[in-house]
């Protein structure tokens, strides 16, 4: 090899040096933004049996968890600062039609700024009484949620959803953690000024086996003076194996709503209400069977009572994927009609003071 050949090919070596070390460095340096797309797709056949007949169906906005997908995304902004935003929108697997009434990101819209103050975030979100039972609830609110018979602290009568919400989450400290929320109900004359105004205030505690929490919510009625209020109280205790969680509600409407009538098939509220639920999670393996009885306590004269036995079992077939299955009965008691539920909402067609029989056959994908 030549004096100039040598020359030339460690002119090249380091040439190719130069190019690779910045991009090797920028390999290895800590990103400072991240990105996630996220979903659910879950579909279950669906036989519903009421006073009315049989109802056969293909529920595709999911029986076990609603199907969804969405972005999550964060900006590290140094001195422990971050800046944070989630997009979620549902959909039927079955249709492929946008849920919550034709929303692009209906479940949740959030952004938000976080640190060691610990976060404020502005948008649609999820009300402090929703967290508490998402993570409470043995049927993770779906197959015979517990949400069937508990307000969700949101406006209306269905979902536990919020939009125009500001709110605030504490850091944690030896446990404890605090979250208070407001939402203008943005209303102008002559509506109430502060009709649909929502407030909501929510603790809890969480150790290595339990997880409880209170939660507050009152939402200014729409039309009328009064307020709707309600107090949760729930817990979940892990021993290893299996799981036992309890939750009460205790609240009602204000003023002259009339959409608490037992005949609305998507709500179970009533005047004055008392709500329960006890249930747990015995965990064996690849397999999982969940359990739950719920109590509604109407306390009104009219005095529209229901009870609902649920249960589901659940196969993980990988990380990402379960099969299921689950039955959930509900009783009316004293001419109530309300109808048994899943992930897909309440099913219509129940006689005053009959009864209601889901079954639910599943999968549920992550991705």
């Amino acid at each position: 090899m030549t004096q100039h050949t040598a020359r030339t090919r460690w002119g090249l070596l380091a040439t190719a040096a130069m190019l690779v070390a910045p991009a090797a460095q920028a390999q290895t340096a800590p990103s400072t933004a991240s990105l996630t797309l996220y979903g659910v797709a879950d579909a279950c056949l669906a036989l519903h049996n009421g006073n009315a007949g049989s109802n056969f169906q293909v529920n595709g906005g999911g029986c076990s968890f609603g199907s969804r997908f969405g972005l999550r995304g964060s900006e590290d902004l140094g001195d422990g600062y971050k800046a944070y935003f989630q997009l979620e929108s549902g959909f039927g697997i079955d249709t492929g039609v946008l849920a919550q009434n034709g929303r692009l990101f209906g479940r949740k819209a959030i952004v938000g700024l976080s640190g060691k103050f610990g976060a404020i975030e502005a948008g649609r979100a999820y009300a402090p009484a929703f967290d508490l039972l998402t993570a409470i609830d043995p049927m993770r609110l779906g197959i015979g949620s517990v949400i069937a018979t508990l307000w969700s602290g949101s406006p209306g009568t269905a979902g536990g959803r919020t939009d125009n919400t500001i709110s605030y989450q504490s850091p944690t400290y030896a446990g404890f953690n605090a979250r208070v929320l407001f939402a203008p109900g943005e209303q102008v004359a002559p509506l109430p000024s502060r009709g649909g105004d929502t407030k909501g205030l929510g603790v809890t505690y969480r150790s290595e086996k339990l997880l409880a929490g209170m939660t507050y919510a009152k939402v200014g009625n729409a039309a009328d003076t009064g307020d709707d209020r309600a107090t949760t109280i729930a817990a979940r205790y892990d021993f290893g194996t299996f799981s036992l969680a309890a939750s009460g509600q205790f609240g009602g409407w204000e003023g002259t709503r009339s959409a608490a009538a037992p005949a609305s098939a998507s709500s179970i509220w009533s005047r004055r209400f008392n709500s329960y639920m006890v249930g747990g999670t015995v965990n064996l393996g690849a397999d999982t069977v969940s359990g739950s009885y719920k109590r509604y306590d109407d306390r009104t004269v009219s005095n529209f009572d229901a009870d609902i036995w649920s249960v589901v079992y659940r196969h993980t077939l990988s990380k990402r994927t379960t099969l299921y299955g689950g039955l959930t009965r509900l009783k009316n008691r004293h001419a109530s009609n309300y109808g048994a539920s899943d992930g897909g909402g309440a099913y219509t067609g129940v006689a005053l003071n009959g009864a209601s029989r889901v079954i639910d056959l599943g999968i549920t994908h992550f991705f």
